[in-house]
C-alpha cells in the first residue's frame, strides 16, 4: 500500500513538473524571441538566426512535453 502511496505522489508531482515545464518554456522562448528582434538587421543578425533556430526547436520541445502530459 506504501508503495502505491508513493506512486500516486509521485504521478502528482510528475504532473505539475510538465505544466511548469511547459509554461517556463514559453517564457523562455518568449526572452529569446525579443532579443532575436533586436539583433535581426544588425551586425549580429546571425546570431540573430541561430536564436530563432533555437526557437523552433524549443517550440518542438514544448509540443512533445505537451504532448506526454496528455498521455499521462
Amino acid at each position: 500500500m506504501d508503495d502505491k502511496l508513493n506512486m500516486d505522489k509521485e504521478a502528482d508531482i510528475f504532473k505539475v513538473f510538465l505544466a511548469h515545464w511547459i509554461n517556463h518554456t514559453g517564457d523562455h522562448i518568449a526572452g529569446y524571441q525579443e532579443w532575436a528582434d533586436k539583433l535581426q538587421g544588425t551586425s549580429k543578425d546571425n546570431v540573430s538566426q541561430e536564436i530563432l533556430i533555437a526557437i523552433a526547436k524549443m517550440r518542438e520541445a514544448q509540443k512533445k512535453i505537451m504532448e506526454a502530459k496528455m498521455r499521462f
